[in-house]
């Protein structure tokens, strides 16, 4: 990977066209998403979309969870809505909606509403950008690889950024993020997941970045994290956490949406510091990347990866470190055609040497999935689509091994939403 950016950035520093228009990065593209909203009513911007997803046929909804596979005909639909109101040259009010039904044919109690909303605030001055952001979310979802059954999860958020740009290379940010979650009386077979994960979060980072031209930006990332849990008190932890990493940008045009290579890499170390004397510390290397590139005409292949600690559903366990890597192809048939193929791969493993966990130190969940589309764009702005899925999950501990697939459609009409590149934090949380 080292070898492999070593190449990138030298393909990338060469020298290229100006900065651009903007007065900072983030600014400028806050600019494009107000400018591409699909609809435009007077200074008022709007992004809509109706999705139906993933409807049809899933052989087991628990994933093996329970000892009897229970297989059900599903689908989910939602009317995501973006309004964005452009106060004046420097200020953009920023108010995203998106409600949710879940149907499951046979399993009633598995039927939900769900509702996520965030409100921004964007100002975009000469060379400061500053991002006030607020959220509620009541959804009812898939917890985790270590719980892959849906949870009643509601969450409050709070962040907030200023990126000053020092000059057409250098910038510097200030982050925050804040975050209550609640499970209320979610249930799962086993002690209370209220009792175990309610909590609120508080990151804070320091990032700088220098971007010597259009088509690459480098970041240093240093963040500092607490965790408070209302019951679990022994889980409090701190964490501390060095990331660097390069956002590759590539060049569009109308007719090729992708040209080159384009994505990003953020490699680092955290600590994750539990205040409770007794209990283990834990560190390791963490990261996330999600590379794309056009390998011949038509043809895109990609590659991800992710790792980073998470706090365990059980009680006698206090985090897991979770993997997820992988990668696939994207071939467009036709101008309105593509088929695309994806595999992807998820451990989650727990630490050895820790007396209080009660889980054996070689204990792990691992997933293989297969996972096949063939999309076709009907008319502009509606897209129906194929889906596959073939997956395998195993528990080592137990000796399980148990698959899943899914068959079923997409039809998205609209457009969901629109976002900038702006900084975050951390990993992606």
């Amino acid at each position: 990977m080292i070898a492999g950016l070593a190449i990138l950035a030298r393909v990338y520093l060469t020298p290229t066209s100006a900065f651009g228009q903007g007065n900072t990065w983030a600014g400028e593209s806050l600019a494009q998403m107000v400018e591409s909203a699909r609809w435009k009513m007077g200074i008022l911007r709007v992004n809509a979309a109706l999705q139906v997803i993933n409807a049809g046929y899933d052989s087991d909804i628990y994933y093996g969870y329970l000892e009897e596979p229970i297989p059900d005909f599903t689908l989910s639909a939602s009317t995501p809505v973006q309004f964005l109101l452009p106060v004046n040259k420097m200020v953009v009010l920023d108010l995203y909606d998106s409600p949710q039904y879940i149907f499951y044919l046979d399993t009633k109690r598995e039927r939900s509403w769900n509702n996520s909303f965030r409100g921004r605030v964007h100002v975009a001055l000469d060379r400061l950008y500053i991002q006030a952001e607020g959220g509620l979310e009541n959804i009812r979802r898939r917890l985790s690889p270590e719980l892959n059954i849906n949870i009643r999860q509601k969450a409050n958020t709070i962040r907030g950024l200023a990126l000053w740009q020092t000059s057409r290379e250098v910038s510097l940010a200030l982050l925050y993020g804040g975050a209550s979650y609640n499970y209320g009386d979610s249930e799962s077979g086993g002690p209370s997941i209220a009792d175990t994960l309610n909590r609120k979060e508080n990151y804070f980072d320091v990032v700088a970045y220098f971007q010597p031209n259009p088509r690459i930006r480098f970041n240093l990332d240093g963040q500092y994290g607490t965790y408070f849990f209302r019951v679990a008190a022994s889980r409090n932890t701190r964490s501390y956490g060095v990331l660097g990493g390069v956002d590759l940008i590539p060049r569009t045009s109308e007719r090729r949406p992708t040209r080159g290579v384009g994505g990003s890499v953020r490699l680092g170390y955290m600590v994750f510091d539990i205040i409770d004397p007794v209990l283990v510390d834990v560190s390791n290397l963490v990261g996330e990347a999600n590379i794309f590139a056009e390998l011949i005409r038509l043809t895109t292949g990609r590659i991800f990866f992710s790792r980073s600690f998470q706090f365990s559903v059980f009680s006698g366990s206090t985090y897991y470190l979770s993997t997820r890597y992988g990668g696939g192809i994207t071939r467009l048939l036709s101008r309105r055609i593509y088929f695309s193929y994806g595999i992807s791969f998820i451990r989650s493993s727990y630490p050895r040497g820790d007396p209080n966990n009660g889980i054996p130190g070689d204990a792990f969940h691992r997933y293989i999935a297969h996972e096949f589309s063939l999309g076709i764009r009907l008319i502009r702005n509606l897209e129906i689509a194929l889906l596959g899925s073939l997956g395998n999950r195993t528990l080592n501990s137990a000796g399980l091994s148990r698959n899943r697939n899914f068959f079923g459609i997409n039809l998205v009409y609209g457009v969901q939403m629109g976002n900038i590149v702006a900084p975050i934090g951390g990993l992606s949380r």
